[in-house]
């Protein structure tokens, strides 16, 4: 059951919305928990993040944990951080991190970024890349560049750990060099961000297509190229920029779709900008 599960799951031939293979997914991943399969959890936990549906990964995740499965412990964290539970979120993440898990470190370090606690952070973050976190550096990167606006030190991190195997480095360089004023330079390693498959590198290229080439039609595509190819976010970047450019109607569509896939940041932004409220769970 876990295996179907997956594979519906990871079911990219459907439109984001048809959201009966999703469902179908759930429904599997619930009878294959109850069964006792030992991945299943973490990939109904995985099911109802996609969702949204932040309170029955709670129920779930939570009696797992506190009876020893600690493999699922950053998991638990995350899903604590996004419903706002910080002090049990950052105790879930000592959980997690104490088994050196460098994906739980990573976003460790981005949760402690976001409570304004950026030389922790710093320090996690580097416990994250010794531990072989691929994200890690390409997200420490950005915490100097953005948090900390220290742009040398951005850019010897962006540097020193630029692989193909860690993709997203070259979109956080690409970020710095724009930065700099070395655009096509920052365009090259964007494209190669792309080429290498980086988590949301038509997102990153679209924001510097719109902000520094100043191409609002092929920052467009890029935002839209970004959705078919589901990268994460894609439907709060693309309503914020339906919503800058006067394209109110499909912004508010686009941001009800994301939302419901459990894109918290679009689920935000369309209650500030349409007074709409949406479904927590």
């Amino acid at each position: 059951m876990s295996r179907r599960g997956t594979e519906l799951l990871d079911d990219t031939t459907t439109d984001t919305i048809d959201r009966r293979p999703h469902q179908r997914a759930i429904d599997i991943l619930e009878q294959a928990v109850a069964a006792g399969e030992p991945a299943a959890a973490a990939l109904l936990a995985r099911g109802y993040r996609e969702r949204g549906q932040l309170i029955e990964a709670h129920e779930l995740l939570a009696p797992l944990v506190a009876g020893g499965r600690t493999d699922l412990a950053g998991v638990l964290a995350d899903v604590l951080a996004d419903l706002d539970l910080a002090d049990d979120a950052e105790q879930a993440y000592q959980v997690a991190i104490a088994s050196n898990d460098g994906e739980a470190m990573n976003s460790f370090a981005l949760f402690l970024a976001g409570q304004g606690r950026q030389a922790e952070a710093v320090v996690m973050f580097e416990r994250a890349i010794a531990a072989g976190d691929v994200l890690a550096p390409a997200d420490l990167a950005r915490t100097y560049l953005r948090d900390l606006h220290d742009i040398a030190a951005a850019q010897a991190v962006a540097e020193r750990y630029l692989s193909a195997d860690a993709p997203t480095t070259y979109c956080a360089l690409g970020e710095v060099y724009a930065e700099l004023g070395r655009l096509d330079e920052a365009e090259h390693l964007l494209r190669t961000g792309i080429d290498l498959g980086a988590a949301q590198a038509h997102i990153d290229y679209a924001r510097f297509l719109q902000h520094h080439r100043c191409d609002v039609d092929a920052a467009e595509r890029e935002y839209r190229l970004a959705g078919d190819l589901h990268e994460p976010s894609w439907g709060y970047h693309l309503g914020a920029f339906l919503l800058e450019h006067g394209q109110d109607d499909e912004a508010a569509q686009v941001l009800e779709l994301a939302a419901y896939w459990g894109d918290l940041d679009a689920r935000g932004l369309l209650e500030t900008e349409f007074e709409v409220v949406t479904d927590q769970a």
